[in-house]
């Protein structure tokens, strides 16, 4: 577990004398590093003319910038930020060399500037390479840099900066502080992140909204929201970022009951939610079914201008399959113009779910051919297939029966690589069970480098479907040699194969066992099995 190092001493973290008093740097890890600069610049060409940058396009001013000898380092800071916007890797590195050729890389702000730059274009060994070079690193360059690697998923890399710096003498601030507790929970480095947080109690700035909203986020990765909770109540300017936290701790941490008294709680507070905050609680309205709620969401983003934000969009469809709204959720797809992988997901998903509520088969048919279809067209979108596509597919053309159509699905998840992943394994044991081809189910399972609990149970079932008692048996042992945990529908599986060959001993073997050594509460449908295989044998209690 990693620890603060031990050459900072006993406070384990220090801060300047006056830290409480001055803000030393402007960025913020609530959202990507910013560094101010002045709106308007003037470039002095080679031939003495001058001209702003503002009002030239972005590849004149690049043109015009090579061939320049004299120019004010700051006017460097807005071409470099419309380099961001391009994401403009290249630009950045046109722009690197004249900083260099006309001696502006003694300008810390320019050069602190373009560390996040590269950063910002994934550039992490060139962002580097920069700050090594800074004639001095003052503690925006160390944050910055550290920004760069918690943003581009080297967290670790982002701790090991924080005690270079430690060690160069350089004291952290708030917004350092942020960043550090963002590396500590993208690595559930949960003691380091105490440390921190006892830190920032000590030095009195348990407060300031970006250390806050940090600790809230790390304390929720780290399954402890109540202290997340209590590190957002100690937070003394919530902003939205603030409160989207804590709502999706609550969802994430399975509390969404919570999360939406906490989303109340925000609109009274006058705090305008953004897409991440509406998207969140959105997902906590499918987790309680809660459709009443999810439609007064719905009507809010679109009265705060979310009307085609594409997440929000998916979320909502997403809500009313959930609560078999299903028409509306229908009239949302189809009016979209834009659309994501994750809305054909949903949809193919949600026309998954119809076929089980349908009427009657030749409803559960059309609903099946219509999530089919919807296949169809995102093979033609260009769209690259996910496992969740495949393994909802999959799941339809079981309830459908159609096995030609999940041969050929099966065949693309070869194709595309997905038919290693377990979830699609699974999806293909219980197609070819339900088309009852138990050969090609058990080959499947067998083939699957994992097995979770729903694999052991898909294939037990399937054993028992198709009569073969003593397969469904023995793979149930195997999977308790192995340490798998049985559930109460493994047993229903157990207790069916048992009753199809007649063995009612080991049934009620079976049963005692369930109960006793798993502790698991018979249900309806374990009596029935039982029920089922007494009349068979022309028996009774």
């Amino acid at each position: 577990m990693a620890s603060l190092p031990s050459f900072v001493g006993s406070s384990t973290l220090k801060v300047e004398p006056d830290y409480r008093k001055h803000s030393t740097t402007s960025l913020s890890t609530d959202k990507s590093p910013s560094i101010s600069y002045p709106r308007t610049h003037t470039l002095t060409q080679s031939d003495g003319k001058s001209e702003s940058i503002r009002s030239l396009d972005f590849q004149e001013a690049l043109s015009m910038i090579k061939d320049s000898s004299r120019i004010e380092t700051s006017c460097y800071v807005p071409l470099l930020q419309e380099c961001i916007d391009r994401n403009s890797f290249s630009g950045a590195q046109n722009f690197h060399s004249h900083i260099i050729k006309t001696g502006s890389h003694q300008d810390i702000f320019v050069m602190t500037f373009l560390v996040n730059v590269y950063a910002k274009c994934e550039a992490m060994e060139n962002a580097r390479k920069v700050f090594i070079s800074l004639p001095r690193k003052n503690v925006v360059a160390w944050t910055t840099l550290m920004t760069g690697y918690v943003h581009n998923d080297q967290p670790d890399v982002a701790i090991s900066v924080l005690q270079e710096m430690l060690e160069f003498g350089s004291y952290p601030t708030n917004y350092t502080l942020g960043i550090t507790l963002s590396a500590c929970s993208a690595l559930n480095f949960l003691e380091l992140g105490k440390q921190i947080h006892a830190y920032s109690i000590k030095y009195q700035i348990v407060h300031d909204t970006s250390v806050g909203n940090s600790l809230c986020s790390l304390y929720s990765k780290c399954a402890s929201l109540g202290s997340a909770i209590k590190a957002f109540r100690k937070i003394g300017e919530k902003n939205v970022i603030s409160w989207t936290t804590v709502i999706s701790a609550c969802g994430d941490n399975s509390r969404a009951a919570k999360g939406l008294r906490f989303f109340t709680e925000m609109l009274a507070d006058n705090v305008e939610p953004n897409e991440f905050t509406l998207t969140s609680v959105l997902s906590m309205c499918c987790t309680v079914l809660s459709l009443s709620i999810g439609a007064q969401v719905h009507c809010l983003s679109i009265k705060l201008g979310y009307e085609s934000n594409l997440r929000i969009k998916n979320s909502i469809m997403y809500l009313y399959l959930k609560c078999g709204w299903f028409s509306e959720a229908r009239q949302l797809f189809n009016g979209m113009e834009d659309m994501s992988l994750v809305t054909m997901n949903s949809m193919i998903a949600g026309y998954g779910e119809m076929m089980e509520l349908a009427k009657d088969d030749l409803s559960a048919y059309h609903n099946g051919t219509e999530a089919l279809n919807i296949f169809s067209k995102l093979n033609n979108s260009g769209f690259k297939l996910d496992l969740y596509t495949f393994s909802s597919i999959l799941t339809v053309c079981s309830k459908m029966v159609a096995l030609e159509q999940g041969n050929q699905i099966h065949a693309q998840t070869l194709k595309t690589g997905y038919l290693s992943d377990v979830i699609v394994r699974t999806a293909l044991v219980n197609l070819y069970n339900k088309c009852g081809s138990i050969e090609r189910a058990s080959k499947a399972f067998l083939e699957m480098s994992t097995r979770t609990l729903i694999s052991w149970t898909s294939m037990i079932t399937a054993f028992a479907q198709n009569g073969q008692t003593q397969q469904a048996l023995q793979l149930f042992e195997d999977m308790r040699l192995i340490g798998v945990r049985p559930n109460q529908i493994t047993f229903v599986g157990v207790l069916s194969a048992c009753g199809h060959a007649g063995m009612v001993d080991e049934a009620l073997g079976y049963f005692d066992m369930m109960q006793k050594d798993f502790k698991i509460r018979p249900v309806m449908d374990h009596y029935t099995c039982l029920i089922d295989m007494f009349v068979r044998m022309q028996k009774t209690w």
